[in-house]
């Protein structure tokens, strides 16, 4: 069935894989919803989260560590979107998105791991607001219904859909539809974020969604599979993760069969998506595999930025 179905023209293949798989998350994130007694995103005033016009996006690449603390202290008068496992870093964001895991073999010990970090940083994530997102079948033990119960306030139940692409034009094209259908206009409430090739597009989506006016990202280096928390000085009782080779190619920068790096995905969507929303994008360190297509933020910016959230 699937060999077939990738022979159709890549208009009808795209529009039968996206209703396939909205139809299926949104039915397993309510049944989910049921189970845990956490609320669906699509209950949550997006809007009200919004507190500044620039939003900073926190990945977990090891620049991360390169970012000075005067630059933090900029970071934390204005609105931030972390990722996944960035509960390890000490700076609390407004937003957390994290992706729901379950324990198959080669999963077990991130698994673990993750829902220990979880119950660490309870307290001080007391008031972020969570979404998590890629949900299984019920019938699966997966993070979602073990998560600690300190995590669960402002918890709440997502899910994504992707584009399926084989190659830049076809993602552009995706992309395109995507937009006229209205998933990245400024709106209250979102159900679903577009994701494709790694978490950091699901940010950039509800950081759009939100209306923000600029986005910078922080930490999506892309070159390589090194993470911050790698770090054995900075953070000892993590040094031993590595759930993917540090050497190598970072699993979203890959180029496959049906997977285009998520380096040209983001760029496409800076021209398809933020450019004509007025959107400025650019990256904290001109290291990531980004720049120079992405600008790194200009000095003056972070000058105003700190007056900003100086005032405020």
């Amino acid at each position: 069935m699937r060999a077939l179905a990738k022979r159709l023209p890549h208009p009808l293949l795209m529009r039968l894989h996206q209703r396939y798989q909205l139809t299926q998350q949104s039915t397993l994130a309510r049944r989910i919803a049921r189970r845990t007694g956490l609320p669906l995103l699509e209950t949550l005033n997006i809007s009200t989260l919004k507190t500044s016009d620039t939003v900073f996006i926190l990945g977990s690449g090891s620049s991360i560590n390169q970012i000075s603390d005067a630059k933090w202290k900029v970071m934390g008068g204005h609105d931030t979107i972390a990722m996944n496992f960035w509960p390890v870093h000490p700076f609390v964001p407004r937003i957390l998105l994290f992706e729901n895991i379950w324990p198959r073999d080669d999963l077990k010990f991130m698994f673990d791991v993750f829902r220990d970090l979880l119950q660490r940083r309870a307290f001080d994530y007391r008031h972020t607001v969570k979404i998590t997102s890629e949900l299984i079948p019920l019938n699966n033990q997966q993070l979602v219904l073990d998560i600690p119960e300190g995590f669960r306030p402002y918890l709440y139940i997502g899910y994504s859909a992707n584009i399926v692409a084989r190659d830049e034009k076809e993602v552009v094209a995706g992309l395109r539809y995507m937009r006229k259908r209205g998933m990245f206009r400024q709106r209250d409430h979102i159900g679903w974020q577009f994701k494709c090739a790694g978490s950091v597009l699901a940010a950039m989506t509800l950081a759009v969604c939100m209306g923000h006016r600029r986005i910078v990202l922080c930490g999506i280096d892309l070159g390589n599979a090194e993470y911050f928390y790698q770090d054995a000085e900075r953070y000892p009782e993590a040094r031993g993760w590595e759930f993917t080779p540090r050497n190598r190619l970072h699993p979203a920068a890959r180029r496959l069969e049906w997977l285009v790096p998520g380096q040209e995905v983001i760029v496409h969507f800076e021209r398809e998506v933020l450019d004509p929303a007025g959107v400025e994008l650019y990256v904290e360190n001109r290291s990531s595999a980004l720049h120079p297509r992405i600008a790194e933020v200009p000095q003056d910016i972070w000058v105003d930025l700190a007056r900003q959230a100086a005032i405020t």
